[in-house]
Parts: structure tokens; sequence; C-alpha cells
């Protein structure tokens, strides 16, 4: 690992896809500190927003839940755009960690926590787009509610991953990622 900081991470965009959305907010927290959310005010803010994020993974393991797959990518994709570059980073994604060594009938996120007694209350991608809109014209409330999910999310991911962390050194095959800037994939 690059550090023995954890750097818990999960975002909240428009669109499944760089190319047709926006980031929305990005939540997360080091080590076992609170959650810290970075919103985006304004279509200016991404931009910021992102370079942010970049800097503070710098030296640090991301730990995220499907986040080799849509965080991290969503990311890169976004942050080329205004010509910022992900340093190398290493990954542990929970989802394909789940995927491999839960038996259990759903690896969704909020499936997980329900069964691990985790707090947790979930939110469609729709909800977020329409609450995005209604912030971006002025409603805290709409605000509120994206950036208590996502706080949410993010002490979450810190519970599962402090529940299985006694496991991932026994447990880890193919589910420690790093990007690697050569190729631009998560390995």
């Amino acid at each position: 690992m690059t550090s023995q900081t954890g750097f818990f991470l999960d975002i909240e965009t428009t669109s499944l896809d760089a190319d047709s959305g926006i980031l929305v907010a990005a939540g997360y927290a080091e080590g076992n500190t609170g959650p810290k959310i970075l919103f985006v005010e304004s279509f200016d803010d991404e931009r910021i927003i992102i370079s942010e994020i970049f800097e503070l993974a710098m030296h640090k393991t991301i730990i995220t839940f499907n986040g080799s797959r849509f965080d991290v990518p969503f990311l890169i994709a976004r942050g080329l755009k205004y010509d910022l570059y992900l340093p190398r980073v290493e990954i542990i994604d929970l989802y394909c960690w789940a995927r491999k060594f839960l038996r259990l009938q759903s690896r969704r996120f909020h499936e997980i926590c329900l069964f691990y007694d985790i707090p947790h209350k979930e939110i469609s991608g729709k909800e977020v787009n329409e609450l995005f809109i209604k912030a971006m014209s002025g409603n805290h409330a709409a605000k509120q509610r994206i950036t208590d999910h996502l706080r949410q999310d993010v002490e979450a991911l810190q519970a599962f991953y402090k529940k299985i962390r006694p496991l991932l050194a026994d447990y880890a095959p193919n589910c420690l990622g790093e990007y690697r800037s050569k190729r631009h994939q998560i390995v």
C-alpha cells in the first residue's frame, strides 16, 4: 500500500457516464475522521472539487465501494476534461471484495449494510438528479438531502471496512487495484 492512511471516497453524479453527466458532490474521510462533503455549488466548482480530491488522495489508499469501476474512472474522465490528472494511487474496492467473498443474495451496498446492521438509507440516481437541479436553483433542503446521504454513505463505507479489515490480508487477491497513469485503467 502507498500509505497506512485510508482515504474513503464516494461520489454522487448526474449520470453514470462522465461524458453525459457531471459531479454533484464528493464525500471523503481520512482514517477514522468524520466525513467531509464537497458540493458543486456552481458548474465552475466541479474542476475545483476534482482537483482537491486528486490532491487529497495523493499518497493514500482509496477505499471505495465499486469505486474502481465507477467513482475513480468517472473522476479521471471528468478531470481530464480540465487537464487534471490523478496521481498513481492504490484502491481497495469493497464491492470487489464482497462480490468475491460474501455469499449474499445481493451485493448492493444498501443490502450489505442492512445485513450487517450498518445504518444506511438508499437514494436513487434519479432522485439525486432531481435534488441537484433544485439545489442549483437555491433549494437548501435539496442540497442538504444529498449531503446527508453522502455523509451517511461514507460513514457506512468506514463501518463496513472496519468490519472486514481483519480479513483483507488473507482474502485480498485481485481486489486491491492501482491506477496506473501509463495505462489509464484500474488494475
